[in-house]
Protein backbone atom coordinates (compact mmCIF):
# COMPACT_ATOMS: atom_id res chain seq x y z
CA UNK A 1 0.00 0.00 0.00
CA UNK A 2 0.93 3.20 -0.80
CA UNK A 3 2.07 5.66 2.11
CA UNK A 4 4.06 8.23 0.86
CA UNK A 5 3.54 10.46 -2.18
CA UNK A 6 5.09 13.68 -3.43
CA UNK A 7 3.37 14.72 -6.78
CA UNK A 8 5.06 17.13 -8.84
CA UNK A 9 7.08 18.94 -6.41
CA UNK A 10 8.76 22.32 -6.91
CA UNK A 11 10.94 24.01 -4.11
CA UNK A 12 13.74 26.86 -4.93
CA UNK A 13 15.77 29.07 -2.92
CA UNK A 14 15.52 32.82 -3.84
CA UNK A 15 15.78 32.27 -7.80
CA UNK A 16 17.68 29.02 -8.14
CA UNK A 17 15.44 25.64 -8.76
CA UNK A 18 16.20 23.07 -6.82
CA UNK A 19 13.42 20.53 -7.09
CA UNK A 20 11.82 20.18 -10.03
CA UNK A 21 8.58 18.57 -11.39
CA UNK A 22 9.48 15.75 -8.04
CA UNK A 23 7.48 12.67 -8.46
CA UNK A 24 7.80 9.71 -5.57
CA UNK A 25 5.77 6.78 -4.59
CA UNK A 26 7.19 4.61 -1.52
CA UNK A 27 5.23 1.89 -0.40
CA UNK A 28 4.18 1.08 3.43
CA UNK A 29 6.89 -0.81 5.09
CA UNK A 30 9.53 -0.09 2.23
CA UNK A 31 13.19 1.00 2.24
CA UNK A 32 13.40 3.84 -0.19
CA UNK A 33 16.88 5.61 -0.82
CA UNK A 34 17.74 8.66 -2.69
CA UNK A 35 21.00 8.60 -4.34
CA UNK A 36 22.93 10.90 -5.62
CA UNK A 37 25.49 13.63 -5.32
CA UNK A 38 25.85 16.81 -3.01
CA UNK A 39 23.37 19.28 -4.60
CA UNK A 40 21.04 17.10 -6.32
CA UNK A 41 18.53 18.06 -4.09
CA UNK A 42 18.03 15.03 -1.45
CA UNK A 43 18.22 16.52 1.84
CA UNK A 44 15.74 19.19 0.66
CA UNK A 45 13.16 15.98 -0.23
CA UNK A 46 13.75 14.76 3.19
CA UNK A 47 12.72 18.17 4.29
CA UNK A 48 9.95 19.00 2.27
CA UNK A 49 8.46 15.78 3.47
CA UNK A 50 9.15 16.50 7.28
CA UNK A 51 7.93 20.30 7.11
CA UNK A 52 10.67 21.57 8.11
CA UNK A 53 10.82 23.01 4.40
CA UNK A 54 6.85 24.03 2.68
CA UNK A 55 6.16 23.19 -0.38
CA UNK A 56 6.39 26.07 -3.08
CA UNK A 57 3.99 23.72 -5.80
CA UNK A 58 2.51 20.48 -5.79
CA UNK A 59 2.19 18.25 -2.75
CA UNK A 60 3.58 15.94 0.09
CA UNK A 61 0.90 13.51 0.43
CA UNK A 62 1.37 10.68 3.94
CA UNK A 63 -1.90 8.24 3.75
CA UNK A 64 -3.33 10.26 0.98
CA UNK A 65 -3.43 13.48 3.35
CA UNK A 66 -1.93 16.26 1.95
CA UNK A 67 0.50 17.64 4.36
CA UNK A 68 0.37 21.61 4.50
CA UNK A 69 3.10 23.73 7.06
CA UNK A 70 5.99 23.18 9.10
CA UNK A 71 6.42 20.49 11.26
CA UNK A 72 2.59 18.98 10.39
CA UNK A 73 1.85 15.94 12.46
CA UNK A 74 5.36 15.17 14.58
CA UNK A 75 4.40 11.49 14.86
CA UNK A 76 3.87 11.21 11.07
CA UNK A 77 7.21 11.76 10.54
CA UNK A 78 10.76 11.12 12.47
CA UNK A 79 14.17 12.19 11.27
CA UNK A 80 17.93 11.00 12.12
CA UNK A 81 20.26 13.56 10.86
CA UNK A 82 23.56 13.59 9.66
CA UNK A 83 25.31 14.54 12.52
CA UNK A 84 22.34 12.43 15.18
CA UNK A 85 22.11 16.17 17.02
CA UNK A 86 22.04 14.63 20.36
CA UNK A 87 22.07 16.83 23.29
CA UNK A 88 25.47 16.63 24.76
CA UNK A 89 23.94 17.27 28.15
CA UNK A 90 21.45 14.48 28.41
CA UNK A 91 21.43 11.00 29.37
CA UNK A 92 20.57 8.45 26.80
CA UNK A 93 16.86 7.97 28.20
CA UNK A 94 16.77 11.99 28.51
CA UNK A 95 17.13 11.90 24.87
CA UNK A 96 14.69 9.32 23.91
CA UNK A 97 12.30 10.74 26.18
CA UNK A 98 12.86 14.50 24.50
CA UNK A 99 10.78 14.45 21.45
CA UNK A 100 7.36 12.69 23.85
CA UNK A 101 7.99 15.66 26.30
CA UNK A 102 7.23 18.40 24.06
CA UNK A 103 3.54 18.23 24.58
CA UNK A 104 3.24 17.96 28.25
CA UNK A 105 1.76 14.66 27.91
CA UNK A 106 -0.83 13.77 30.37
CA UNK A 107 -0.14 11.28 33.35
CA UNK A 108 -1.67 8.08 31.84
CA UNK A 109 0.37 9.67 28.16
CA UNK A 110 3.51 9.57 30.56
CA UNK A 111 2.86 6.00 31.86
CA UNK A 112 2.56 4.31 27.92
CA UNK A 113 5.40 6.52 26.87
CA UNK A 114 7.39 5.30 29.63
CA UNK A 115 6.89 1.77 28.11
CA UNK A 116 7.52 3.01 24.82
CA UNK A 117 11.16 4.19 25.15
CA UNK A 118 11.98 0.56 27.34
CA UNK A 119 10.74 -1.39 24.44
CA UNK A 120 12.82 0.93 21.94
CA UNK A 121 16.08 0.68 24.12
CA UNK A 122 15.60 -3.20 24.32
CA UNK A 123 14.72 -3.43 20.40
CA UNK A 124 17.76 -1.18 19.72
CA UNK A 125 20.25 -2.75 22.25
CA UNK A 126 20.91 0.19 24.07
CA UNK A 127 18.78 -0.56 27.63
CA UNK A 128 21.84 -0.90 29.50
CA UNK A 129 23.08 2.89 28.21
CA UNK A 130 20.31 4.68 29.25
CA UNK A 131 22.57 6.71 32.07
CA UNK A 132 25.21 7.48 30.07
CA UNK A 133 25.85 10.43 28.04
CA UNK A 134 26.27 11.03 24.35
CA UNK A 135 30.13 11.19 24.86
CA UNK A 136 30.36 8.19 26.79
CA UNK A 137 29.00 6.36 23.56
CA UNK A 138 30.53 4.88 20.62
CA UNK A 139 30.08 6.73 16.97
CA UNK A 140 27.31 3.00 16.70
CA UNK A 141 25.89 3.45 19.88
CA UNK A 142 25.01 7.50 19.37
CA UNK A 143 23.42 6.40 16.05
CA UNK A 144 21.20 3.92 17.36
CA UNK A 145 20.27 6.60 20.15
CA UNK A 146 19.40 8.78 17.22
CA UNK A 147 17.36 6.51 16.18
CA UNK A 148 15.65 5.71 18.94
CA UNK A 149 14.81 9.01 19.27
CA UNK A 150 12.98 9.36 15.99
CA UNK A 151 11.39 6.14 16.75
CA UNK A 152 9.72 6.48 20.21
CA UNK A 153 7.83 9.01 18.30
CA UNK A 154 6.21 5.62 16.83
CA UNK A 155 6.15 8.13 13.31
CA UNK A 156 4.79 6.78 9.81
CA UNK A 157 7.82 7.35 8.17
CA UNK A 158 11.36 7.27 9.49
CA UNK A 159 13.42 9.93 7.35
CA UNK A 160 17.63 9.28 7.64
CA UNK A 161 20.02 11.89 6.60
CA UNK A 162 23.46 9.98 5.52
CA UNK A 163 23.48 8.69 9.31
CA UNK A 164 26.25 6.81 8.59
CA UNK A 165 29.10 9.34 6.95
CA UNK A 166 30.79 10.18 10.41
CA UNK A 167 31.51 6.28 10.84
CA UNK A 168 34.73 4.78 10.17
CA UNK A 169 34.73 2.39 7.33
CA UNK A 170 34.72 -1.27 9.45
CA UNK A 171 31.70 0.41 12.27
CA UNK A 172 30.07 1.66 8.88
CA UNK A 173 29.40 -1.97 7.73
CA UNK A 174 28.39 -2.82 11.08
CA UNK A 175 25.95 -0.24 12.15
CA UNK A 176 24.60 -0.68 8.09
CA UNK A 177 23.95 -4.25 8.91
CA UNK A 178 22.14 -3.80 11.94
CA UNK A 179 20.09 -0.77 10.41
CA UNK A 180 18.54 -3.22 7.47
CA UNK A 181 17.95 -5.67 10.64
CA UNK A 182 16.39 -3.31 12.47
CA UNK A 183 13.70 -2.05 9.48
CA UNK A 184 12.96 -5.12 8.66
CA UNK A 185 12.27 -6.49 12.31
CA UNK A 186 9.97 -3.10 13.08
CA UNK A 187 9.01 -3.08 9.47
CA UNK A 188 9.02 1.22 9.19
CA UNK A 189 9.01 3.04 6.04
CA UNK A 190 12.33 4.32 5.75
CA UNK A 191 13.45 7.41 3.38
CA UNK A 192 17.10 7.33 3.39
CA UNK A 193 19.63 9.72 1.91
CA UNK A 194 23.18 8.89 0.72
CA UNK A 195 25.99 9.77 -2.14
CA UNK A 196 27.27 5.98 -1.63
CA UNK A 197 25.97 3.77 -4.13
CA UNK A 198 26.94 0.76 -2.11
CA UNK A 199 25.06 1.78 0.93
CA UNK A 200 22.10 2.20 -1.06
CA UNK A 201 22.41 -1.17 -3.06
CA UNK A 202 22.52 -3.06 0.38
CA UNK A 203 19.77 -1.00 2.30
CA UNK A 204 17.65 -0.37 -0.08
CA UNK A 205 14.20 -2.04 -1.98
CA UNK A 206 14.17 0.50 -4.23
CA UNK A 207 16.56 3.83 -5.09
CA UNK A 208 15.28 6.75 -6.75
CA UNK A 209 18.60 8.13 -8.30
CA UNK A 210 18.61 11.82 -8.35
CA UNK A 211 20.14 14.32 -10.75
CA UNK A 212 19.89 18.23 -11.11
CA UNK A 213 16.35 18.30 -8.73
CA UNK A 214 14.37 15.12 -10.49
CA UNK A 215 14.55 11.28 -10.22
CA UNK A 216 16.15 9.52 -13.60
CA UNK A 217 15.57 6.57 -12.76
CA UNK A 218 13.13 4.77 -9.71
CA UNK A 219 13.55 1.04 -10.02
CA UNK A 220 14.95 -1.96 -7.32
CA UNK A 221 19.03 -2.38 -7.06
CA UNK A 222 19.09 -5.18 -9.06
CA UNK A 223 17.52 -3.09 -11.98
CA UNK A 224 19.70 -0.56 -11.24
CA UNK A 225 22.45 -2.44 -11.72
CA UNK A 226 21.47 -4.60 -14.67
CA UNK A 227 19.21 -2.44 -16.88
CA UNK A 228 20.08 1.52 -16.07
CA UNK A 229 18.01 3.55 -18.75
CA UNK A 230 21.13 6.07 -19.18
CA UNK A 231 24.30 6.37 -19.02
CA UNK A 232 24.47 8.79 -16.09
CA UNK A 233 22.61 6.01 -13.97
CA UNK A 234 24.79 3.36 -15.64
CA UNK A 235 27.80 5.05 -13.91
CA UNK A 236 26.09 5.74 -10.85
CA UNK A 237 24.97 2.41 -9.87
CA UNK A 238 28.76 0.39 -10.80
CA UNK A 239 31.65 0.34 -12.09
CA UNK A 240 31.24 1.13 -16.40
CA UNK A 241 32.60 0.39 -19.29
CA UNK A 242 30.70 2.07 -22.51
CA UNK A 243 31.52 0.02 -25.69
CA UNK A 244 30.69 1.41 -29.41
CA UNK A 245 29.13 -0.81 -31.54
CA UNK A 246 27.35 -0.36 -34.42
CA UNK A 247 27.00 3.31 -33.77
CA UNK A 248 25.20 2.66 -30.63
CA UNK A 249 26.33 2.90 -27.17
CA UNK A 250 26.34 -0.19 -24.92
CA UNK A 251 27.14 -0.73 -21.22
CA UNK A 252 29.19 -3.41 -20.16
CA UNK A 253 30.65 -4.24 -16.56
CA UNK A 254 33.30 -5.75 -15.91
CA UNK A 255 32.44 -9.16 -14.88
CA UNK A 256 30.24 -8.75 -17.84
CA UNK A 257 33.51 -10.16 -19.68
CA UNK A 258 35.10 -13.20 -20.39
CA UNK A 259 38.48 -14.99 -21.96
CA UNK A 260 38.00 -16.78 -24.97
CA UNK A 261 40.14 -17.71 -27.64
CA UNK A 262 37.16 -16.18 -30.25
CA UNK A 263 35.66 -12.78 -28.30
CA UNK A 264 35.20 -9.46 -30.04
CA UNK A 265 37.62 -7.62 -27.88
CA UNK A 266 41.40 -7.73 -28.18
CA UNK A 267 43.85 -6.10 -25.52
CA UNK A 268 46.78 -6.05 -23.90
CA UNK A 269 47.04 -6.21 -19.22
CA UNK A 270 48.71 -2.90 -18.45
CA UNK A 271 47.90 -2.56 -14.72
CA UNK A 272 45.73 -4.54 -12.18
CA UNK A 273 44.52 -4.14 -8.69
CA UNK A 274 44.37 -6.65 -5.74
CA UNK A 275 41.35 -5.66 -4.09
CA UNK A 276 41.15 -8.36 -1.34
CA UNK A 277 38.03 -10.81 -3.05
CA UNK A 278 39.06 -9.83 -6.58
CA UNK A 279 41.18 -8.33 -8.94
CA UNK A 280 40.24 -5.50 -11.03
CA UNK A 281 42.93 -5.53 -14.65
CA UNK A 282 43.05 -2.38 -16.60
CA UNK A 283 43.09 -3.58 -20.72
CA UNK A 284 44.45 -1.59 -23.69
CA UNK A 285 42.42 -2.25 -26.56
CA UNK A 286 42.77 -0.67 -29.79
CA UNK A 287 40.77 2.49 -28.89
CA UNK A 288 40.54 2.55 -25.31
CA UNK A 289 40.81 1.28 -21.80
CA UNK A 290 38.80 -1.05 -20.38
CA UNK A 291 38.00 -2.31 -16.37
CA UNK A 292 37.78 -6.23 -16.55
CA UNK A 293 37.13 -7.90 -13.21
CA UNK A 294 38.88 -11.14 -11.54
CA UNK A 295 35.49 -12.71 -11.65
CA UNK A 296 35.61 -13.58 -15.37
CA UNK A 297 38.71 -14.56 -15.19
CA UNK A 298 39.65 -18.12 -14.28
CA UNK A 299 43.12 -17.90 -14.10
CA UNK A 300 46.22 -15.51 -13.05
CA UNK A 301 47.66 -13.40 -15.78
CA UNK A 302 50.22 -11.02 -15.83
CA UNK A 303 51.01 -7.16 -16.91
CA UNK A 304 51.87 -6.71 -20.55
CA UNK A 305 49.64 -10.69 -21.64
CA UNK A 306 47.41 -10.19 -24.20
CA UNK A 307 43.74 -11.19 -24.33
CA UNK A 308 40.73 -12.30 -26.10
CA UNK A 309 37.13 -10.89 -24.36
CA UNK A 310 34.08 -11.96 -25.08
CA UNK A 311 31.11 -9.58 -24.04
CA UNK A 312 28.79 -12.13 -22.39
CA UNK A 313 26.46 -9.19 -21.40
CA UNK A 314 26.01 -5.53 -23.05
CA UNK A 315 22.86 -2.83 -22.55
CA UNK A 316 22.36 -0.03 -24.49
CA UNK A 317 22.55 3.08 -23.25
Amino acid sequence: MELLKLENVKFAYKDTAVIDDFNLSVEEGSFTTLLGSSGCGKTTILRLISGFLNVQEGFVKINGEIQNGILPNKRKVGMVFQDYALFPHLTVEQNLFYGLNLKKPSKEQKALDKQIVKTTAKNLDIDSLMNRFPSELSGGQQQRVALGRALVLEPKILLMDEPLSSLDTNLRLKVREELKEIQQRLKITTVYVTHDREEAFSLSDKIAVMNKGKIVQYDTPENLYFEPNSRFCAEFSGASNFILQDGKTFLVRPDWFAITGNGSVNGRIISSSFLGSRIEYKVQTENQILTVDSSSINRKIEIGENLCLEILRKVEV
